[in-house]
């Protein structure tokens, strides 16, 4: 759940990576550009149909003239433009209602099911991993992930014994809480928490990540190379796992792909049967950690969008799904 910003280079042998912090931490398309876009497009089609209307009935439109169709298109396009805008203004989640996932373009999902086991040994190393609460997190997980746009992975949930209020996910359906947050959260919180981080996972975010910084081609090619994970290229894919985790890719998201996880998690979490307003609580309880000691909450929500818009946000989402507008 950390957003920053990095650039992880493969050479032969090494990994060279230089982290960026924040310079991810806002959308490459800000949501009044998309609104623009948008409209734009209602514009053009505004255009074509009152052209097509016009063409149609002859004998009841007056005679065309340019500035009679460009008034009226003006007229219809200037309205659909406001009502563009309007409608994706105040949606926050517009754009993630009709997605898709898949790992087009990507690794294999065995391959990435391979990488994130690599990557969970490597954790395993960087982290101590705690027992207490085991039953809760992988009750409570199991029943978000069945409940997730990607039902059908193995989803493997871990505990960390660390006093900051922190959680995490990887490829391959790992996810990784704190032992503070799990103290500091009731079941329907962790659930959200939870959900949040499977979110993640269904939209491959981590591998996105790891794509983005030009590593994947050359993971591809490795897992290309494997039979058995053994060997040299078991030992330069162990080599490229601990760089990740060392780099901290795993944690590595922008603010769109934190309010996309924001969005699978709140209707995951509620199609599992917890109930939805303990994303809002545990938005709020992060607040007010944060106001007493920031320290406790390592870098959870540093980068991530403002805890006052995720807040808002939730609250327009449970809204929605009750009908209420």
């Amino acid at each position: 759940m950390i957003a920053a910003g990095c650039q992880l280079k493969i050479s032969p042998g090494t990994l060279d990576i230089k982290m960026k912090r924040k310079q991810t931490m806002l959308s490459p398309f800000p949501r009044k550009w998309l609104g623009a876009a948008f409209a734009l497009a209602l514009l053009v089609a505004s255009f074509t149909n009152t052209f097509a209307q016009q063409k149609q009935e002859p004998e009841k439109a007056e005679p065309l003239t340019i500035g009679s169709t460009i008034s009226t298109v003006l007229s219809i396009g200037t309205s659909a433009f406001d009502e563009a805008s309007r409608l994706v203004e105040s949606d926050p989640y517009w754009q993630f209602r009709n997605a898709q996932y898949s790992n087009e373009g990507l690794i294999s999902e065995r391959d990435e099911v391979r990488l994130g086991t690599q990557l969970n040994i490597e954790v395993s190393k960087k982290f101590k991993f705690a027992s207490e609460g085991q039953e809760r997190v992988n009750r409570i997980g199991q029943l978000v992930a069945r409940a997730s746009r990607r039902p059908n992975l193995v989803y493997r949930f871990h505990i960390l014994d660390d006093k900051e209020i922190n959680a995490f996910s990887g490829p391959g359906g790992h996810v990784y809480v704190t032992t503070a947050l799990l103290k500091l959260a009731n079941d329907d919180e962790l659930a959200s928490v939870l959900s949040h981080e499977v979110g993640h996972v269904v939209a491959r975010h981590s591998l996105k990540t790891i794509q983005q910084s030009q590593t994947l081609g050359g993971l591809a090619n490795l897992f290309g190379s494997i039979t058995g994970i053994a060997g040299e290229s078991a030992q330069e894919l162990g080599t490229a796992a601990a760089q990740i985790v060392a780099g901290g890719l795993l944690a590595v998201h922008n603010r769109e792909e934190e309010r996309e996880a924001d969005f699978l998690g709140i209707h995951g979490m509620a199609k599992a049967g917890f109930n939805p307003q303990g994303m809002l609580t545990m938005f709020q309880k992060i607040q007010r950690v944060s106001e007493k000691d920031s320290d406790l909450l390592g870098e959870i929500f540093a980068d991530h969008p403002g805890v006052d818009e995720r807040i808002e946000n939730t609250r327009y989402e449970i809204n929605r799904m009750r009908g209420v507008k």
